[in-house]
């Protein structure tokens, strides 16, 4: 097996910032009220499988409390391709492709992949800072859960198929707050708050960088209390409506609901890889770190629940505050 290794974590130059993002940002908002419903991030965690979209038909599933929150999301375009109306303008974006391509160095391909969007309600800030989940030659979204990609990445049991993906998070919010704050030098290192969350954007290595979003709203506007993983935000015509088993926990006016963009695209070197992970390789190496401690016997086993209680346990990209 021959992989071409992913460039060494930090060799893409620091986050570079744009502003504006795009002529009309008040479309994107319209386009993010014309196609829910939103599901919890929490989902691409806990499924047993991959999708390209989770919200319709993932399973019921326990995940530690710190995930369920008013934070909801929907997939735009997924594999290079839109998956609603005017997604395409967003997915193909010369100022996102630029930015990656200027971080990453002459010589590199930029292949846009993915545009999606989390809608937070009014919330206190998120009590931990997060990477995104990354993906392997051979083994991402498509073949793996969100879980087993995370632990993957955290390990770095998987560097030499690890592929560079640049993500431009983009914010079209005129509410209160709901700053983003990261780390560009690494999370014991200072952080830095973006303050200035209408139609600007960061582009950075979001897959090593820490970030994390601070409280969105005013302050005496709570969640409401009866979310579980099912829960999901939609909009009525009129208010945006977090709902729960059919009943509305809550209602927000349009400038409560903090919307970021977030695209992503993968970044190739030449020449690219000649070949890549197997789910057989990947339990190869979880089980030579984890000795006796791997609940699963085989690659067919790797998805079970005990295994992602394991690896989750023991790998994730999560830092509290």
């Amino acid at each position: 097996m021959t992989i071409t290794a992913r460039r060494p974590a930090g060799a893409c130059l620091p986050p570079i910032l744009l502003d504006p993002v795009v002529d009309d940002p008040a479309a994107v908002r319209s386009m993010a009220r014309a196609n829910g419903p939103y599901f919890m991030p929490a989902r691409y965690l806990v499924r047993s499988t991959a999708a390209s979209d989770a919200s319709r038909d993932a399973e019921s599933a326990e995940v530690p409390s710190y995930l369920i929150g008013p934070t909801f999301r929907g997939d735009w375009a997924f594999g290079g391709v839109a998956q609603v109306p005017g997604a395409e303008a967003l997915l193909d974006h010369p100022g996102f492709v630029e930015s990656a391509e200027e971080m990453c160095g002459p010589g590199v391909r930029v292949v846009p992949d993915q545009v999606y969007v989390n809608l937070t309600a009014p919330s206190g800030g998120q009590p931990f800072s997060h990477v995104d989940i990354p993906e392997f030659v051979g083994v991402d979204r498509t073949n793996a859960p969100g879980w087993m990609l995370q632990a993957m990445g955290s390990s770095r049991l998987f560097e030499d198929a690890r592929i560079t993906i640049i993500t431009a998070v983009a914010w079209f919010h005129l509410g209160e707050r709901g700053y983003f704050r990261y780390w560009p030098d690494g999370r014991d290192r200072e952080s830095v708050r973006h303050e200035d969350v209408w139609n600007t954007a960061v582009v950075g290595d979001n897959d090593f960088m820490h970030h994390k979003v601070e409280r969105t709203g005013p302050p005496d506007l709570e969640p409401p209390e009866e979310m579980t993983i099912d829960t999901h935000l939609d909009h009525d015509g009129t208010d945006w409506v977090i709902v729960e088993d059919g009943r509305v926990l809550a209602r927000y006016d349009d400038e409560h609901i903090r919307l970021s963009l977030s695209w992503k695209a993968k970044v190739h070197e030449s020449p690219g890889p000649s070949g890549g992970l197997t789910l057989d390789d990947v339990f190869t190496r979880f089980a030579a770190d984890l000795g006796s401690g791997l609940p699963a016997q085989s690659a067919d086993e790797l998805t079970g629940d005990a295994t992602r209680e394991v690896l989750s346990a023991r790998w994730n990209g999560y830092v509290a505050d």
